[in-house]
């Protein structure tokens, strides 16, 4: 049975239970990603051989410039791997 919308709503307004605990993860996330661009484009703006780099994040980074459009892009990124590796792993375990 689900909740009724009115009642998410107010869990919601009153930032209770599951929503409290979606906004802190989303949050944690959010830095996370923050933090690691943020490093890599520290990186490679003092050294030469940080341009270089042909990993993906790298890749993305030369291309985009604006970091919040980046966090979305790798999160994004991120869902894609994992829940193909839960799909994966699923089939593995259900031999």
């Amino acid at each position: 049975m689900s909740p009724s919308p009115l009642i998410w709503k107010l869990k919601r307004l009153l930032n209770i239970n599951s929503d409290k605990k979606m906004k802190e993860a989303i949050g944690v996330v959010n830095n996370v990603v923050m933090k690691i661009t943020g490093q890599r484009r520290r990186k490679m703006a003092t050294t030469t051989t940080g341009l270089n780099k042909s990993d993906l994040l790298s890749r993305f980074m030369r291309f985009i410039e604006d970091d919040k459009y980046l966090r979305d892009i790798i999160i994004s990124f991120l869902r894609t791997i994992l829940s193909s590796v839960r799909i994966d792993g699923a089939k593995d375990l259900s031999v």
